[in-house]
């Protein structure tokens, strides 16, 4: 009843505003773009963009004002300057894809995703990267903690402009009205059973989630090696990619060594194939 509820009440038309048109459509981006089952009988796009002898994948989840298409300068950086396969995850009702977004359709296609690179492209749990950005950081913390609860381990998790929950993040913002909301995204209770290595970036001059909220996860959170990066003079959407994402990302994974495990096996023709088999283009 409660996962009803919050997959279906007014909370989510101002959780996730989706861009209207979407920035891309079926046809865009040739070679990049393929199509996933979210194990409801229902397609959704993701990017995959292949780097020949990447020693890793990173899995991107956008925040709520953004689609694959305008994440794809972004996810194309991400594997020139990191040398990582990366994978964008589309979310219901962004982009081309059908359905009303929400907290239950958003984590199904994030599992989806994950299974996709850990059954089908055969990439360990270990070598996969999983980025969530803003409300993205949500399914990121989710995945996490689920797999780190199962005894299996990330890469790591690397948050940008986290939230400790939108119900947290709403009483900040519109006082006690937001407890009749039901609360998702519960990133405080989620991030207690993260012991992945994991980085956090925060703004500053964050006014929409305020830095505190960093600072909460990072001390609840348990893994050993953990990080927090706060960007001074820096709001919630005012980030250079390079110097405050790629270079702390790039410096935080050769401190926990994943820059230096051995190539996995994955090429642009074995990519093909296997989502040909998966039925995928």
């Amino acid at each position: 009843m409660v996962s009803f509820i919050k997959d279906h009440d007014f909370v989510n038309e101002f959780l996730f505003a989706a861009p209207t048109p979407a920035s891309y459509t079926e046809r865009s981006f040739p070679g990049d773009i393929f199509w996933l089952d979210d194990g409801e009988n229902q397609k959704f796009p993701s990017l995959f963009l292949c780097k020949e002898g990447a020693c890793c994948c990173l899995m991107y989840l956008h925040g709520n004002a953004e689609d694959l298409g305008l994440s794809y300068d972004l996810l194309k950086a991400f594997r020139d300057f990191l040398n990582v396969h990366v994978l964008g995850v589309e979310y219901p009702g962004y982009g081309p894809v059908q359905g009303n977004p929400c907290e239950g359709g958003v984590n199904r296609h994030t599992r989806a995703a994950f299974n996709f690179l850990t059954h089908t492209l055969r990439i360990p749990p270990q070598r996969i990267i999983v980025f969530g950005r803003s409300i993205g950081t949500g399914p990121a913390t989710n995945l996490v903690s689920i797999l780190n609860k199962s005894r299996k381990s990330a890469a790591a998790l690397v948050l940008q402009s986290p939230y400790r929950s939108i119900k947290t993040l709403a009483k900040e913002l519109v006082g006690p009205i937001a407890s009749v909301i039901v609360d998702r995204f519960d990133n405080e209770t989620d991030i207690a059973h993260c012991t992945s290595p994991t980085l956090i970036i925060h703004g500053r001059q964050d006014e929409l989630i305020p830095v505190r909220h960093a600072s909460v996860l990072y001390d609840k959170c348990p893994a050993e090696a953990k990080c927090l990066e706060i960007i001074e003079g820096v709001d919630h959407n005012a980030f250079h990619a390079l110097d405050h994402i790629i270079r702390p990302l790039a410096a935080f994974l050769q401190k926990v060594g994943a820059d230096r495990l051995p190539p996995l096996p994955l090429t642009s023709h074995s990519l093909m194939k296997s989502l040909d088999t998966a039925g995928g283009l």
